[in-house]
């Protein structure tokens, strides 16, 4: 997985509460961009991240090459529990730059009274799918009188490696429709196997 930094110019973070009135619900983020990169020689697209009463939707509209869409009719893509939205203290999307294009990225930071820390879902439009290229997870558990524990995953589904609590793993490769984003949810990286458990 490409390390995470922050967004491109093209990302464009909402954070006031916003109501969309497609789904009647708070709109938290949204960025646009085109996932050529900065060439634009690929189809624009514009994203939404909304609440969905514990987790978090995400739609995608796109398929032009002249601009970027509005965020009318029906979208594209559609996931309603793409990430956790249950003790989230910020979620937002970015968009970063690569020399294979432009990666959404679907940002979760959360802290509960047991742990905080941050997951990452990226996205890529490849062969006229909606792929998960990667996903991050990092917790620290609060461990009172001691030191946190904390706990990471870093999975590239380009390479199908995982970097999981410093053990590197080579994952089985899969078919590409098994990394349709449509299909991914909040926990699916340790579903999979991507991420063990702790």
């Amino acid at each position: 997985m490409r390390r995470l930094t922050a967004p491109s110019l093209t990302a464009l973070s909402l954070t006031l509460a916003l109501t969309l009135p497609a789904f009647g619900q708070t709109l938290l983020s949204e960025a646009t961009g085109n996932w050529a990169g900065a060439s634009n020689q690929g189809f624009y697209f514009r994203a939404q991240l909304s609440q969905n009463e514990d987790k978090a939707r995400l739609t995608i509209w796109g398929g032009r090459t002249d601009g970027v869409p509005d965020a009318s009719g029906d979208p594209e893509f559609d996931n309603d529990q793409i990430a956790l939205g249950a003790s989230a203290t910020r979620q937002a999307l970015e968009v970063l730059e690569t020399g294979n294009g432009s990666v959404l990225q679907v940002v979760t930071e959360f802290a509960n009274e047991e742990a905080e820390g941050r997951s990452v879902v990226q996205i890529q439009y490849l062969d006229n799918q909606y792929t998960v290229v990667g996903y991050y997870h990092l917790s620290r558990s609060y461990n009172p009188g001691g030191e946190p524990e904390i706990y990471e995953c870093d999975v590239d589904l380009w390479n199908m490696v995982t970097i999981d609590n410093g053990q590197e793993r080579q994952l089985q490769p899969v078919a590409s429709e098994e990394l349709n984003a449509s299909d991914w949810t909040f926990s699916a990286a340790f579903d999979r196997g991507y991420c063990t458990r702790t």
